[in-house]
């Protein structure tokens, strides 16, 4: 369910369900990369990823693991070449009995394979997708307030991550709806921005969302509304479009990203934009502050 925030333009795009990816891709084509290019929201009514979603129903994560994820060594198999529990693995130590711990460990990975096989088809215009986490959020989230994504505490971001276009999917896998709000994008946000943020910003992403979260400049900000049943999903891009989790229980981020050249234009990449969003909003460029 969607409830729109008349003071924002609607920047959904909503599936119509099918019972496969090759389905979804045929039914739609280039429309899904092209709206989340335009820093839009992409609604997947249904995954088609078959997995034991019960065995994770009843699983309890320590709060520690809440966002734990393949960066982490979660799909390597629990067992090491000699046959015996792999010391090494956050699983050995974590869970109480070790069948409990191979059968995790066996079905994120066959969720993972599925999510990137059905990933490269929602996204087929991009020849080649980077994967950087898929992470099991299984702890409860309340209330995390507007944000746009920051990473390495804010820091600016390298040149190889700058010259990536960031993609980012969330499926719920909870058997109650996963509930976030949605509003501005980075643009928008900068033009709202004016008086709280400083004059001269630099031209980094992620130097300037960490100034728009820490300054509080999404306070009040308008939003809409969505509720996402089980099994299904949202793909937006994250550090463009401010977002929050209302309520959710159990979730799974995935992390992936492609070639500027990859995408179906070019000149649509973040940082390639950045700092014409920044001018057209009323600042300046400060080469300084990152």
């Amino acid at each position: 369910m969607i409830r729109l925030d008349s003071a924002l333009p609607d920047h959904f795009l909503v599936l119509e369900r099918r019972e496969s990816f090759e389905d979804y891709a045929r039914a739609y084509g280039d429309s899904i990369a092209e709206h989340y290019e335009n820093r839009g929201v992409v609604v997947v009514p249904w995954m088609p990823i078959d997995f034991d979603r019960r065995f994770f129903l009843d699983l309890k994560m320590p709060a520690r693991w809440k966002k734990i994820g393949t960066i982490n060594g979660i799909e390597r198999p629990v067992l090491a070449a000699d046959g015996k529990p792999d010391a090494r693995h956050p699983f050995v130590s974590g869970f109480q009995d070790l069948e409990s711990a191979r059968h995790a460990q066996e079905e994120i990975a066959r969720f993972n394979s599925q999510l990137r096989r059905g990933l490269a088809m929602l996204l087929a215009p991009y020849r080649r997708i980077l994967e950087g986490n898929i992470s099991w959020r299984l702890c409860e989230t309340l209330e995390e307030g507007l944000h746009v994504d920051v990473f390495n505490r804010g820091r600016p971001m390298d040149p190889e991550y700058r010259s990536l276009h960031r993609i980012k999917i969330f499926i719920n896998i909870d058997d109650e709806p996963r509930r976030w709000r949605t509003s501005l994008d980075l643009p928008g946000i900068l033009e709202r921005a004016r008086g709280v943020l400083p004059r001269a910003l630099p031209d980094d992403v992620n130097v300037v969302n960490d100034l728009i979260d820490k300054l509080d400049a999404l306070k009040d900000a308008p939003a809409h509304k969505v509720d996402y049943p089980t099994l299904s999903a949202v793909l937006v891009n994250s550090e463009l479009v401010a977002h929050e989790v209302l309520y959710g229980r159990r979730m799974i981020a995935g992390e992936f990203a492609c070639s500027r050249d990859d995408m179906l234009d070019p000149d649509k990449h973040s940082y390639g934009c950045l700092a014409r969003w920044i001018q057209d909003a009323g600042y300046s460029i400060d080469p300084d502050a990152a």
